[in-house]
């Protein structure tokens, strides 16, 4: 089976996304990146990360004072993991875009 953490990068590049990756222990950002190598590299640098899958928003939105992109989707991901399989996506966030990417991963 596919890695949880290299199956979700695809999906949320497939999907249009930009992808934030965040060291998941110090919360400094890695990566902001539409790249699925530069995503890879980031997540696999550290043991602990979190990937952000972020939309682009509106100008509505930024008129309002919001930041260019916001969060959709948050994944954390352990590497190294003391079980098998050897990573996992060990939370995420409870909505829609979330859930069926997890479902999308559980039909692999």
């Amino acid at each position: 089976m596919q890695k949880a953490y290299l199956h979700n990068i695809k999906a949320g590049l497939a999907a249009g996304y930009r992808l934030c990756i965040i060291d998941g222990e110090e919360g400094d950002v890695l990566a902001k990146t539409y790249s699925y190598k530069e995503a890879k590299e980031a997540v696999e640098c550290m043991d602990v990360t979190l990937i952000r899958w972020q939309t682009e928003t509106t100008e509505a939105e930024r008129a309002d004072g919001a930041k260019p992109f916001k969060p959709v989707a948050v994944f954390a991901v352990a590497l190294e993991y003391d079980k098998e399989p050897d990573e996992t996506i060990y939370d995420m966030s409870a909505n829609d875009i979330a859930e069926q990417w997890f479902n999308e991963y559980l039909r692999l």
